[in-house]
């Protein structure tokens, strides 16, 4: 089951994942028939909205069992008809599966996953798995029909429910072990890292580098990465839409309500849409803009075509303005100048 956080929105401002004793999340483990660890997981936050958007998965893939081999574990091979998920690797060593090719990934990767896209995965290591996803019907409605299977009691024994329930929020489509080629890392499209961005742009006290593309999503959101220097600060006002960010690396202050929060590397801050707030930088840090409601990318491209090609445009303020409105993009703080 989700964790059932304490702030009025039903979701804490600030997620530290590292602190399991801690953070509030419910985690479950299983076990394989011998007793060993195979994952501990959980529903660190649950769908919102249109897209199921802000759903978020806390993951360890525990290493291969004894005795189980590459191509058992990709005996698992499955994928999804409707769900998109982005996948942080914060740890260990793993063989990635993706329509008929497979790579090693390491802690510093980013998946990318589709829907139809087969994948599987086999851990050589544990594997910290942070996913956020979308359109993840399983995740939403999964989580629902466990409320349901345990408010029947003996009734969620029926075999009427039981297939109904199989055909009601389980987007897993299992798929036959694979036949696969190995391929360099780099060579993987579902495979993503901040050293292969889309694009880089500098300004100053932040690198901005989009990671992937809102149409890979369905044109719901995009993966952008802010690299930002100590005392960097981005503010917003009374945003639209609900806004998230996963802190990968580094420390940031965030200000929200009157109140100051230290938020350290593997975290993750959610922000209630119309709430002002600001992030600082207090040393290098990695920020990932999760929820992607700004189309960031397509605002920069635009944004260096003026500064190219008619400079003069951007002396006036109702340019910047014009242009910030047409893509979304509602920080405040930041001088594009």
């Amino acid at each position: 089951m989700p964790n059932v956080m304490n702030t009025p929105y039903g979701y804490d401002y600030v997620i530290d994942l590292k602190d399991r004793e801690n953070n509030g999340i419910r985690y479950v483990t299983r076990y394989n028939k011998n007793g060993e660890r195979e994952e501990v997981m959980s529903v660190a936050l649950d769908a919102e909205g249109e897209h199921d958007r802000y759903n978020m998965c806390d993951t360890i893939m525990c290493k291969m069992p004894t005795g189980v081999t590459i191509d058992e574990a990709f005996k698992m091979c499955h994928t999804h008809e409707y769900g998109f998920e982005t996948f942080f690797v914060d740890s260990g060593l793993m063989h990635l599966y993706v329509d008929g090719k497979c790579c090693m990934v390491q802690k510093g990767d980013i998946i990318q996953l589709q829907p139809g896209q087969l994948h599987s995965m086999a851990t050589e290591e544990d594997v910290k798995w942070r996913g956020f996803l979308h359109d993840m019907d399983s995740f939403k409605n999964g989580v629902k029909n466990g409320y349901t299977s345990n408010l029947l009691g003996e009734g969620s024994k029926d075999p009427e429910f039981i297939a109904a329930k199989a055909r009601a929020g389980t987007d897993f489509i299992p798929c036959e072990a694979p036949v696969y080629e190995e391929i360099p890392t780099e060579e993987m499209s579902a495979v993503r890292h901040p050293d292969r961005p889309l694009a880089v742009f500098k300004l100053d006290g932040v690198t901005v580098k989009p990671i992937t593309r809102r149409c890979e999503n369905a044109g719901v959101c995009e993966l952008v990465l802010a690299q930002m220097e100590p005392g960097f600060s981005m503010s917003y006002k009374y945003h639209r839409q609900r806004e998230q960010f996963y802190v990968r690396e580094g420390k940031v202050k965030l200000t929200l309500f009157g109140e100051e929060y230290i938020v350290t590397s593997e975290s993750i801050i959610n922000v209630p849409m119309l709430a002002p707030f600001t992030i600082t930088a207090l040393e290098p840090s990695d920020v990932y803009d999760v929820s992607g409601q700004a189309h960031w990318f397509a605002f920069f491209l635009n944004y260096e075509s003026i500064c190219k090609n008619d400079p003069e445009r951007l002396k006036d303020p109702e340019t910047l303005k014009k242009l910030k409105a047409q893509f979304h993009v509602e920080v405040e703080s930041i001088d594009f100048k």
